[in-house]
């Protein structure tokens, strides 16, 4: 089987791992090369999967003729650059999300891409979550008749901002967290948003020197009619058994469905060091086996389909520029106190 070369740029926790694992294992695929500003990071993914070539510089990696597509998994606000010049490198893209965090952004990637001809999918990977994907297909069946309203709720423990991720001060829980539940709205909805009104509160995160909002509350109203509201924090008590906290209630005129990914007690452990609620879900990262399970390593394997075999991808550019137009009017909103209409 001839294979097609892909390449990671931003080895961190998503792209060193997931990222990395899917395209070193799916027999279809091969890892050729990673980047990283950190070149110690990128040399120990490397040695891990067998990687090839390391580079610093972006630019190095998308020259490779071998390479015909890419994984963009820097920071929430270092895409535009990255994927504007794969896109004019002729490499297909897969990025994590959100797609960039200004709609300047999205739109030159957009333009981008569409000017390349080339393939674009965002890493929204709770569309392939089986909870979700339950959903879906109950909404698409008629099940719950007209949708009415969507509560989503998203929030971590203060772990994700204060040791996971040592950019948050650049992002949100808005950015980083919102942008799935907002895009899993719409996709399930299949409707565009038309006005936003948030509040948000910071002081928290601050005190722990993380200079970003503790937390945010969106009302989105839909052309349709139907309203989501949207609850994202940062500031959820590492004493949470899950460093995540997930749940989704869909409201419709003949039913309604109740969604708990994060603390459903399929399995739980205790020990002296605490209690945890592990992932059943997501993923189960064996480094030794050849085999991917779990919704978060699928969603990278469509991507995978898409380049290889023409499948259509998980998530468009479009949508995802959308989520980033929605995201940006929640902020404004959440600034002046107002509800903000979207074009």
């Amino acid at each position: 089987m001839s294979k097609t070369g892909f390449g990671v740029i931003g080895a961190g926790i998503v792209g060193g791992a997931w990222h990395c694992h899917v395209y070193h294992h799916l027999p279809q695929a091969e890892l050729v090369a990673v980047c990283d500003l950190n070149e110690a990071r990128a040399r120990e993914i490397a040695q891990r999967y067998n990687v090839p070539h390391v580079y610093t510089d972006y630019r190095d990696l998308l020259a490779r003729p071998d390479i015909a597509a890419v994984s963009i998994a820097t920071p929430d606000f270092a895409h535009r650059e990255i994927a504007v010049a794969a896109a004019q490198a002729g490499k297909h893209i897969l990025v994590e999300k959100p797609l960039a965090t200004t709609v300047e952004d999205a739109e030159a990637i957009l333009r981008a891409v569409d000017a390349a001809g080339v393939t674009l999918m965002v890493d929204f990977h709770n569309r392939v979550n089986p909870a979700f994907a339950a959903a879906k297909q109950s909404v698409d069946a008629g099940e719950l008749g007209e949708l009415q309203y969507i509560y989503a709720r998203l929030s971590n423990t203060t772990f994700v901002p204060t040791q996971m991720l040592p950019w948050a001060s650049q992002s949100s829980a808005l950015w980083f967290l919102a942008s799935h539940t907002l895009d899993m709205s719409c996709w399930l909805l299949q409707d565009r948003p038309k006005r936003v009104y948030a509040v948000s509160r910071s002081g928290i995160l601050k005190g722990l020197g993380v200079d970003t909002q503790d937390f945010h509350v969106a009302i989105v109203e839909y052309e349709r009619g139907a309203v989501v509201t949207l609850e994202n924090s940062w500031i959820l008590p590492e004493t949470e058994p899950n460093v995540f906290n997930l749940k989704m209630e869909i409201l419709g005129s003949d039913g309604v469905m109740y969604l708990n990914t994060s603390d459903n007690r399929t399995v739980e452990k205790y020990t002296r060091d605490g209690v945890s609620l592990p992932d059943t879900l997501g993923f189960t990262l064996d480094a030794d086996s050849a085999r991917l399970s779990g919704f978060v390593l699928e969603a990278i394997a469509r991507f995978v389909d898409a380049v290889v075999e023409g499948a259509p991808v998980l998530a468009s550019g479009a949508e995802a520029a959308l989520v980033t137009r929605v995201l940006t009017a929640i902020e404004a909103s959440a600034r002046a106190g107002q509800p903000v209409e979207l074009d």
